[in-house]
Parts: C-alpha cells; structure tokens; sequence
C-alpha cells in the first residue's frame, strides 16, 4: 500500500515568496539606476545616496508643514468632496430614468474630457490657493464615481429589487440596506480609479497653479536644475502612491470579506 503524497505548497504561494518576489524587480530598478548615476556620465540622474539627502532636507522638518501637509490636506478634501458628491449623484442616475436620460449625456463628456484641461478655467474661477487644487481634484473623483456607481445600481438583481418592493421597506432603508451593497463592487472600483486620478490631479495642479506642495517643489527643482531635489520630490509621490494603494487594498479586503463580494477590479482611468 503507498503512501499517500501530500500535495507541496506552489513555491510562489509559500510565504518567503510572497515577500520577496514582489520586492526584486525593484531592486534590480535600484541597482540598475545606482549604477549608471554613480559612472557619472550623465548628471540628470544623481546617486540614490544624494537624493536620499535631498529628500530629507525637503520632505522633512519645515518642508513637511509646508508643502507635503497641505498637498495631503486639499488631496483628501478634495478626494472626499468628490467621491461623496459622485456617490449621490450616480445613486440618482442610477434609479431615476429621467435623470438618467437628462444628465447622462453631460456626466459621459466630463468623463472623457481630462481634468487637467480645465485647469486655466479653474484658476480664472478660484484663483491660485487650496480652494482650486480641491475643485480640480473633487471634479477628477466625481465624474468616475458618478459613473460607476450608476452603472453599479442599474446592475441591481431585479428579483431582489421585486423581493424589496414585496415587503414594502422604506425607500432611505432599501438605498442604504440594499442598493449600495450591491452595487459596492462598482463603488469600491470608482474610489480606487478616483484615488489615482486625484494624485495625478494633485501633482499637476501644484505645478501650475501653486507656489507650495510636492508638485510645485518638483517642478521649481527642475527649472533650477536642481535634479537630486527633482528626483526626490518623483519618489516621494511614488511612494505616496504605493501607500494609498496598500492602504485601499487592505479597506476593501476587509469590505468585500464582510459583503461577501469579489474584490473590486478598476474599471477605467480618468
């Protein structure tokens, strides 16, 4: 009689893998762009140890109430504002045909058109300040959850919009106790979609319309050819990117996980 095998564990399911794997191909980046700063042929890209100072002088100390708050303060007014007002907004298109058929049209050319082009138009309206870094940053958001979450309500199971109707519960408490569940997968791809788009929104609205915060301070690096302090405000927004992202993982594991849901995928890019 033979013994019966146990099945092995896939060397990439295997817990050293999950940690490792993920972290070599940036490494290899880091080794390969150490290499070529430090043969010092081109003095666009300065030596990881160089921009590491940099940053430290930047980021930290009086540069970090100064230009990193606020830029994190008006992404996240901004961010909130538009995603709760697209939220509102897609539920209505989402339920109400006229709506619908009267607003589609206009929500559909937003979302086509780049935010980044109204910027003039922002800065003729609000002027150079917080307020037009979070319009133009609330208007990116709104457009991509005023969309998907409409598309989110309209792809209600109709059965269990009849089964609602049959037990006659109030509309506020269907909304919130049934709509919006369902159609939380397309929700959550909207504020994962929006999240980038308002980091994008954020960098390029500093670099044109404001004399503070991460994008402004990049961008007057490069015009001062000052490349390690250049080089240190991009790893910084990178870095913001990869947590923003960790962090909405983990949020939307833990909703999906307690909705019984399949995690959200984005669904476009703004």
């Amino acid at each position: 009689m033979s013994a019966v095998e146990t099945p092995r564990t896939p060397v990439v399911d295997r817990l050293w893998a999950r940690v490792l794997v993920p972290l070599v191909v940036p490494a290899l980046a880091l080794a390969g762009y150490q290499a070529v700063a430090t043969s010092g042929r081109n003095p666009y890209f300065p030596p990881l140890g160089t921009i590491a100072a940099a940053a430290n002088e930047l980021w930290f100390g009086e540069g970090l109430t100064r230009d990193v708050l606020p830029s994190l303060a008006n992404l996240a007014v901004g961010y909130v504002s538009g995603l709760t007002l697209g939220l509102v907004v897609g539920l209505v298109l989402g339920r109400v045909p006229v709506a619908r058929a009267i607003i589609q049209p206009l929500v559909s050319f937003g979302l086509t058109l780049p935010t980044v082009a109204l910027l003039p138009v922002f800065l003729i309206v609000f002027g150079v300040g917080a307020q037009m870094q979070q319009a133009v940053i609330a208007l990116s958001v709104f457009f991509v959850a005023v969309i998907n979450t409409a598309d989110g309500v309209r792809s209600t199971d109709p059965v269990l919009l009849d089964l609602v109707r049959v037990y006659r519960i109030p509309r506020l408490r269907r909304t919130f106790q049934v709509i919006v569940p369902a159609a939380s997968t397309h929700i959550l791809a909207a504020a994962r979609v929006g999240l980038s788009s308002a980091l994008l929104v954020m960098v390029v609205g500093e670099m044109v319309g404001a004399s503070h915060g991460i994008g402004a301070v990049t961008l007057l690096a490069q015009q001062e050819f000052a490349y390690a302090r250049m080089w240190a405000g991009i790893v910084l927004l990178a870095g913001l990117g990869v947590l923003f992202n960790l962090g909405f993982m983990a949020v939307e594991r833990r909703l999906t996980a307690r909705l019984g849901l399949p995690l959200a995928s984005p669904g476009g890019t703004k």
